[in-house]
């Protein structure tokens, strides 16, 4: 993997006012709220419905203009520590935010949406920017250890706290020695995409388009998989307009059905409707018949067999009746409020199993997976120079 320094834009001004969650998990209410601050990297990454490209690239210009956002003075690393509560133990985990070069070493492991892509691609051609970085993961213990070393004795540049929690630090690298060694530790592993592949997709196609080097690189978070602050949970799926009750005998064609009180560690779903949780376990001979007997994945299981196979659900329906949700109480939740119809639950993933399958060149279904924490919007943006 090919990474390099870069010279980003930085906020001028309090941190806390500019940064957003990511824009693929925020809420509406979070939406809301930040919108209605003029300088929040959020009136970039989410376009106004109403003023639309446009009015995002009024505000970029104005923040250029006024100084909001300014040019760093030299090419750096950016490096991000995040702590945080899990199972109440306090975690920390580190990274770096820099260039990667989009070649072949960098593989993604989900397939895309079409739609969401042009988005990205749009927003980023219009702006001539990139405003998140990707989210990239290597099989590496060594890295971990290294970006740890050489924060040391870095300056905080800014602290902020999320409100999930996640307490983010940050620091500048710009001496040459140590971002070639940590350039130099990189050179022959190859980087997994956790979350951002359309973005990933978008650049690639703008660079394949244009054949400017702006887009040869893209602006990536870079962790250890197997750094302690590392997780990966399942995405869950909001369905609208559609009674589980009511199909439950249709789906006891393609899975044994349990009601039970609690939700199992493991690899098994379970849908929650109406008060109750349905452990799902399919039926050997659709195992057999979709999947050549082997163990499937829980999102494979959910496309192929509850929603294709016992719902007869088309693409289309799927992407006009399934929401994707990553927080296990607001699924539930958004059942109990009555925002959606059932919720599908799916479990978490083991690390190892995960790269098994990017080992094996297995591409998963979209959404499949959720590494968290997630990279908060703002702290750079790259901007290609005029």
């Amino acid at each position: 993997m090919i990474i390099d320094k870069f010279k980003p834009y930085i906020f001028n001004g309090d941190i806390k006012k500019f940064i957003s969650p990511p824009f693929d998990i925020i809420t509406w209410e979070q939406e809301y709220n930040l919108r209605s601050r003029n300088e929040n990297i959020i009136n970039l990454t989410i376009p106004d419905k109403v003023t639309g490209m446009k009015g995002s690239k009024t505000i970029l210009d104005r923040w250029l203009n006024e100084n909001i956002i300014n040019l760093y003075d030299r090419e750096i690393i950016i490096i991000l520590k995040q702590s945080f509560n899990f199972n109440k133990e306090m975690l920390t985990r580190y990274g770096i935010i820099s260039l990667v070069e989009i070649n072949d070493d960098i593989k993604p492991h989900e397939n895309t949406f079409e739609k969401q892509v042009y988005d990205r691609k749009n927003i980023m051609k219009n702006l001539n920017s990139q405003l998140e970085p990707i989210f990239i993961v290597v099989p590496d213990n060594n890295f971990d250890r290294l970006i740890r070393r050489e924060s040391v004795l870095l300056e905080e540049k800014y602290k902020f706290e999320e409100p999930s929690g996640v307490i983010n630090y940050v620091y500048f690298l710009d001496d040459p020695e140590k971002i070639n060694k940590i350039k130099d530790s990189l050179k022959n592993i190859t980087g997994v995409v956790a979350d951002g592949h359309h973005r990933l997709r978008a650049i690639r196609e703008l660079y394949s388009e244009t054949d400017d080097n702006f887009w040869k690189f893209a602006m990536s978070y870079i962790t250890s998989i197997y750094d302690n602050g590392l997780m990966i949970g399942g995405v869950h799926r909001l369905v609208y307009g559609i009674n589980f009750e009511v199909n439950i005998n249709k789906i006891k064609n393609f899975f044994d059905i349990r009601i039970t009180k609690n939700i199992e560690n493991g690899e098994n779903i379970y849908i929650y409707s109406n008060n109750k949780f349905y452990e799902m376990i399919p039926k050997e001979y659709i195992l057999n018949e979709k999947f050549d007997g082997s163990g499937p994945l829980p999102t494979g299981v959910i496309n192929k067999v509850l929603f294709e196979e016992a719902l007869s659900m088309k693409e289309k329906e799927m992407g006009e009746k399934v929401r994707y949700i990553y927080n296990y109480t607001d699924a539930i939740n958004a059942v109990d409020q009555h925002e959606c119809d059932f919720a599908i639950l799916i479990p978490s993933w083991q690390k190892e199993r995960f790269l098994k399958l990017i080992l094996e060149n297995k591409i998963l279904p979209q959404k499949s997976t959720y590494f968290y924490p997630k990279i908060p919007s703002g702290i750079a943006v790259y901007i290609k120079p005029s």
